[in-house]
């Protein structure tokens, strides 16, 4: 059997189809090529045991130097990933699902990111439609609802877990900027030194060392000047 007769050649002049269907009435339809994309999909998320990939993790291969061939199969299981918890996608390709997730994935997105994208937008508003019924077309559907999440020229936004990590590193370097303020204010206490002795200027023999360095040896020093005020008790 020829592959002409497996998949017959659709005239373009012929948008509908009528003429393949006249040749060939028997002949696959819209609705037997959705079928069988579910069976595939179901087929390989059937044989899933454990996640394909990490929910919270980049999509990328962890080898430096990796080749296409791993990057391909890394988002093959990113992408049956997110048919496994987004039911609707079933319905369209795997393939179809990690090119339009792609760019997402190349910005750094997780899976959870795209989940998230699905449900809410950019501006943290939930969709009042959900993402399981009444959808008729539901690769425009998921394009649609990347789509925006991306800037005026294509390139995506920071996602949900990009934004919180910003959030996190922020408020952590807040914390570690008290916390050093608060080791000095501890160190003039214990050496008595006050606060009329702090300049705007900053010292000539100012320390260098990394900030862990010098907060660890300010704690030691306020801990032995403390340790030696109480032996001469």
């Amino acid at each position: 059997m020829s592959g002409h007769e497996l998949f017959p050649i659709v005239d373009r002049t012929d948008p509908q189809g009528a003429l393949a269907r006249a040749a060939d009435p028997a002949g696959p339809g819209p609705a037997d090529r959705a079928d069988v994309q579910r069976q595939e999909v179901r087929a390989a998320l059937a044989r899933r045991t454990a996640p394909l990939w990490p929910a919270h993790a980049p999509v990328r291969p962890p080898a430096v130097g990796a080749t296409r061939r791993d990057r391909q199969h890394v988002r093959r299981g990113a992408g049956l990933e997110l048919q496994h918890h987004a039911l609707v996608l079933r319905r369209i390709t795997t393939a179809y699902v990690v090119d339009v997730a792609g760019p997402c994935f190349e910005a750094g997105w997780s899976i959870a990111d795209v989940l998230h994208a699905l449900d809410w937008t950019p501006q943290g508003v939930r969709y009042s439609h959900d993402s399981v019924t009444g959808i008729e077309n539901p690769g425009a559907w998921f394009a649609a609802r990347l789509r925006t999440w991306t800037h005026q020229d294509g390139t995506p936004m920071p996602s949900v877990g990009q934004r919180a990590a910003v959030e996190a590193e922020r408020r952590r370097a807040e914390a570690l900027a008290a916390a050093e303020q608060h080791a000095v204010r501890r160190q003039r206490a214990g050496t008595g030194t006050g606060a009329a002795a702090v300049t705007s200027s900053e010292p000539a023999d100012r320390d260098r060392r990394p900030f862990r360095e010098r907060w660890a040896a300010q704690i030691a020093a306020g801990r032995a000047e403390a340790s030696r005020q109480a032996r001469e008790r």
